[in-house]
């Protein structure tokens, strides 16, 4: 049997309410790690033998939406490259925080050029 909306406003409300559970639950740090780790076990299929154990990634025992990323500067572009090809597989949210961490990856290796 399928419930119809009785009004505009019920469904409008229904759309909203799947929309946000949608965006919340990209951003579940089970979620998200489970594409921390994807993503660090690809950059270390692709990167060069010699900069396999330069890339660590670490979630944070109390803050579970925080990670430690331990990359080497000549791992970054094989990192951001990984990011790129997995973000279209991820959720909308999740997508988003990756595109974030690339942003965060770019700001510190131009730190270290000027």
């Amino acid at each position: 049997m399928v419930v119809y909306p009785e009004t505009p406003i019920d469904y409008a409300s229904g759309k909203i309410i799947s929309g946000v559970k949608n965006l919340r639950e990209g951003l579940d740090p089970d979620i998200l790690a489970y594409w921390y780790k994807r993503v660090e076990d690809r950059s270390r299929e692709v990167v060069p033998p010699h900069l396999k154990d330069k890339i660590h990634f670490q979630q944070d025992r109390i803050l579970w939406m925080k990670f430690k990323m331990d990359v080497s500067k000549r791992a970054v572009p094989y990192v951001m490259q990984v990011i790129e090809e997995y973000i279209p597989m991820m959720p909308y949210s999740t997508g988003l925080y990756f595109r974030k961490v690339q942003e965060i990856l770019t700001d510190e290796m131009n730190k270290e050029l000027r």
